[in-house]
């Protein structure tokens, strides 16, 4: 088979239609990882009127994610398309082109200005719907079992922050340090959208909360109220700060607010100590235009390539048909090459469809 390459750049070209992600469900897994259809996890933004936060606090007390989150893989998505399959089945398929989880889509999103983090993708074809799942790579792994103390300490700062103006109930404050943070909860919403007239996709993404005076209790809700993203930011002092923000952290803001349909960030400014002394706002257009004016990343060609790349995954396995331990293998090193290098696995090993969605569909589909 003719390798058709794709090299990442920063050509520009006219923005590709995105219809607004559409919410078309919600999952929450609980501290054990257990999955549970619904909004249990749901936050609610709540920010207390002052603003001294202190994210030193509360390590006694919190709890990273399991190491066997690892091995889930699509397991939660897949859960999600069994229990609401009259929501996202149509015509005995999946009503989708793709389906994967949204870091991967912003992974990709980045790829064009990104030349130092390398990346792997695997793609898998069942029942005309292309399933896509990011593998950590040998860097990122010698990385994460790098990391300092102060690395860990940063890490831990964005879920403490959500803790001080988040509540798990829209009549309550939020309980700030005294709440512990447990990583493995969370709350997914499940978001349908087409890229350029002709890629679909279904993802789901991790969701810090709502912006909501009252309880959640039906999608039709959901759908009525802006969904919220949380970050913590260094609160910049001079130009050099301000232009490293826009040079390693504006594209991941930006690309991981989009596309969930979010037009504001929620950003709190931390001084070197860990304090928290005002909560901002930060609209995606201002992040995008002066990221684009600093010559650093533009929206248009993070999107384009997003495009590119699905299209090459459905060129690529155009002739597959419900063969899910056939694998395709993308990867992004530029120690390697300067375009995504592509394999075929067959390798029951790398599969990662589970045997029991395999079986659910066989059976809903007869």
């Amino acid at each position: 088979m003719a390798e058709r390459k794709l090299y990442p750049n920063c050509d520009l070209k006219p923005f590709p239609s995105f219809t607004r992600p559409y919410i078309c469900g919600v999952f929450s897994l609980d501290s054990q990882r257990d999955y549970h259809d619904g909004m249990s996890n749901l936050n609610y933004l709540k920010i207390p009127q002052k603003v001294n936060f202190n994210l030193n606090l509360g390590d006694d007390k919190y709890m990273e994610k399991s190491v066997s989150a690892d091995e889930e893989k699509l397991k939660h998505l897949l859960t999600f398309i069994m229990k609401n399959c009259d929501k996202v089945i149509i015509n005995k398929r999946v009503n989708a082109d793709f389906v994967c989880f949204r870091g991967l889509l912003k992974t990709i999103m980045c790829t064009p200005y990104e030349w130092h983090e390398s990346w792997i993708i695997l793609a898998s074809k069942f029942k005309e719907t292309i399933y896509l799942f990011a593998v950590e790579t040998e860097q990122k792994k010698n990385k994460r079992l790098a990391e300092t103390k102060r690395d860990k300490m940063f890490q831990r700062y964005g879920h403490k922050f959500e803790n001080y103006i988040f509540s798990n109930d829209p009549s309550q404050m939020p309980l700030g340090s005294e709440k512990p943070v447990i990583e493995n909860e969370e709350c997914c919403v499940m978001f349908s959208t087409k890229l350029a007239g002709r890629n679909s996709i279904l993802y789901g993404a991790e969701i810090d909360g709502i912006q909501s005076n009252k309880k959640i209790t039906s999608l039709d809700q959901l759908r009525q109220f802006p969904l919220v993203e949380a970050k913590v930011k260094r609160r910049e002092t001079n130009e050099r700060q301000i232009d490293n923000f826009y040079k390693h952290k504006a594209r991941n803001f930006w690309c991981q607010s989009f596309l969930v349909g979010i037009d504001k960030i929620i950003l709190g400014l931390r001084d070197d100590n860990g304090f928290v002394g005002e909560v901002t706002e930060m609209s995606l257009k201002k992040l995008s235009d002066e990221a684009k004016h600093r010559n650093y990343f533009h929206a248009t060609v993070c999107v384009n390539f997003l495009n590119d790349f699905l299209e090459k995954v459905k060129y690529d396995m155009r002739n597959i048909k419900d063969e899910p331990s056939i694998i395709f293998k993308y990867e992004w090193n530029t120690q390697i090459a300067d375009y995504i290098i592509t394999h075929q696995i067959n390798d029951s090993n790398y599969k990662f469809i589970t045997q029991d969605f395999v079986d659910f569909m066989n059976k809903f589909t007869m």
